[in-house]
């Protein structure tokens, strides 16, 4: 469970860095967003590294979700404090589209799409269960 909550903390804490430190995308010019990488690289980077390691915990938690909720449906057991821990810490998510809805949107896609890759790794081997 302490795990589980360490990934929770950094998929919260990630997505909340990578939308703080991500130069202004609104209205988008291809200038501004090159001038501040060449400007700032380190908080360029930086945002880049967190949408990485977000994309990670969120695909995870999504995971974690999307197998609980199998497992809830087939009547089979179900850790359900593990289960509502990872559906709350998405909830972060709700606060993302707030935010920016287009990059909120294409860090979901990208995290539910890392999440359903490892979700077949996960089904193979039921001792992995975070």
């Amino acid at each position: 469970m302490g795990r589980l909550w360490m990934i929770a903390f950094v998929a919260v804490l990630c997505t909340y860095l990578f939308f703080r430190w991500l130069p202004p995308l609104e209205p988008f010019s291809p200038t501004l967003f090159l001038t501040q990488l060449l400007f700032s690289p380190f908080r360029t980077w930086l945002a880049f590294a967190c949408f990485l390691l977000g994309v990670a915990a969120n695909g995870a938690l999504l995971s974690i979700a999307v197998t609980g909720a199998v497992r809830l449906l087939s009547g089979r057991r179900l850790r359900l404090g593990q289960w509502l821990l990872s559906l709350a810490a998405l909830g972060h998510f709700y606060w993302a589209f707030q935010f920016h809805w287009r990059l909120a949107a294409l860090f979901f896609v990208f995290s539910f799409f890392y999440g359903m890759m490892t979700l077949r790794s996960r089904q193979t081997m039921p001792h992995r269960w975070p």
